[in-house]
């Protein structure tokens, strides 16, 4: 089967959440009315929790399972294994506690972009903060050079928002970030391909979680995120 979307999706444990969030994960992406995907999962967790669900594959899609037990606790690192493995013409970087709002989000997302001379893409999305029960927040995502200057800038929004073209992609996600990797790497992808295709639907839903890792990261981290950001990408104050 031609592989049209790979949706990469970084994972651990999460608490005791993991098989629970991938679950509704997955049960977004077989409902999508684009069919040729594949599923890469990317996994650090300490147990086979998640490892026995992918195996079990109970929605039965096309799952690539990889144990990550090198690198626990870097997101970032997770992340690119996941680009590496994904053979798709198009990529979807997925964090496991999201999901897909509507069933043609995928189709919706490879036609744009595939159709298109921009290298990457990103679109609309949503917060839930109750499990999917009710979505607000809902956001179109522009761009702003203010980004990495203060807390609270992001104008994209978070990774379930970026797609990208396979083919001769060579930004990665970079280990030294956690809290800033989602708008690190859309710098890095402006600085190299030029600005993205705006697709103004809204096709995710990121939950909102007080147990999320970003949760549990230091003001005194974060402002070290941003300093090395901004003499990484050339910003000043």
């Amino acid at each position: 089967m031609e592989i049209k979307v790979s949706v990469v999706i970084p994972c651990y444990e999460y608490g005791g959440k993991g098989v629970r969030y991938l679950s509704d994960m997955f049960r977004t992406i077989s409902q999508q009315t684009l069919k040729e995907v594949e599923v890469i999962v990317t996994d650090q967790s300490v147990d086979t929790e998640i490892e026995d669900f992918c195996n079990d594959n109970i929605f039965d899609l096309n799952i690539i399972y990889f144990r990550d037990e090198e690198h626990r606790g870097d997101v970032a690192t997770n992340m690119n294994i996941g680009m590496d493995l994904a053979k798709g013409e198009v990529v979807k970087m997925m964090f496991m506690d999201d999901y897909f709002y509507t069933k043609d989000a995928l189709e919706k997302t490879y036609n744009a972009l595939v159709n298109s001379d921009k290298m990457w893409l990103v679109c609309g999305t949503n917060h839930t903060r109750d499990d999917g029960r009710t979505v607000d927040t809902f956001l179109m995502p522009r761009w702003n050079d203010n980004m990495l200057r203060a807390r609270g800038n992001n104008t994209m929004s978070g990774v379930a928002v970026i797609s990208y073209k396979n083919k001769d992609m060579d930004v990665r996600w970079d280990p030294k970030t956690c809290m800033l990797l989602d708008v690190d790497f859309y710098y890095s992808l402006r600085t190299k391909y030029g600005d993205c295709y705006y697709l103004n639907d809204c096709l995710m839903t990121q939950r909102v979680n007080k147990d999320a890792l970003s949760s549990t990261i230091s003001d005194e981290e974060v402002q070290k995120e941003f300093e090395y950001c901004r003499k990484k990408h050339g910003i000043t104050l």
